[in-house]
């Protein structure tokens, strides 16, 4: 008897023993293969497969020129349930993350989620610790990105990607749509950014947006009007934004 470890079966040598049982012959071999016979056949129940739900948010961006594969788009995402702080660039040192300002209390900026969107590829991360250098987790891709026009972006989110259960989805979230051409990371780096733009004419605004039911906010509608010209490089220029929340019953 030998064990063939390719295909991990148990295969008898033609000269195998027999033995009596009951005034008969039995050949040992022929147990050995009824027994893997039968394994072979038993059944496992099928896992299921997680699907996505149908709590989302579509976000779409447009601005004044193409897309810069190079620059650097991120929509960020605060969920403390306080419409008075949100996500807001970092235009100074010591540069927050790069590109934002996670946590600080004295501007009122707190970011917990965002999508990157860099070299036509999007990732969803976390910020797990609200102090530098602010590690993050990758949480995966979003449920669906896209290029409609080659100066727009659109990511659909599922929102149980941010909030799975039994986390609840919050009231409301505060959004900023924050675009740099390069990641700022040397606290020692006194060089006022100035390939940048966010909400609002000096990038410094964000909006708050209910997520409770199906809703579709729009640029200017009674929130923080996103003005064309405002940032020097054309790529980086937001000239207009949708949001709109899609709740599943």
């Amino acid at each position: 008897m030998r064990l063939d470890n390719a295909a991990h079966h148990l295969v008898i040598a033609p000269n195998a023993s027999t033995f009596k049982h009951g005034g008969t012959n039995m050949n040992r071999g022929w147990w050995v293969i009824g027994l893997v016979a039968l394994a072979g056949c038993a059944k496992f129940p099928e896992q299921p497969i997680a699907l996505p739900s149908r709590d989302r948010l579509v976000v779409t961006l447009t601005y004044a020129a193409n897309i810069d594969p190079t620059a650097f788009y991120y929509i960020a995402i605060d969920d403390d349930g306080d419409p008075t702080t949100g996500p807001l660039p970092a235009l100074t040192r010591p540069w927050g993350n790069g590109w934002g300002v996670p946590l600080d209390q004295r501007l009122g900026s707190r970011i917990h989620f965002f999508v990157e969107i860099v070299r036509q590829s999007a990732q969803v991360f976390r910020i797990t610790r609200f102090e530098p250098p602010y590690p993050t987790i990758l949480l995966g891709p979003p449920l669906d990105f896209a290029f409609p026009q080659p100066n727009q972006i659109r990511v659909t989110v599922d929102l149980r990607q941010l909030f799975p259960p039994p986390n609840p989805i919050p009231e409301r979230i505060e959004l900023n749509f924050i675009s740099v051409d390069e990641l700022k990371t040397n606290p020692y780096d006194n060089t006022p950014r100035t390939g940048f733009d966010a909400l609002g004419v000096t990038g410094n605004d964000f909006i708050s947006i209910p997520l409770a039911s199906t809703q579709t906010f729009r640029n200017g509608q009674g929130m923080v009007g996103e003005p064309s010209g405002d940032a020097r490089v054309d790529a980086l220029d937001l000239i207009d934004w949708e949001v709109q929340v899609i709740r599943g019953k």
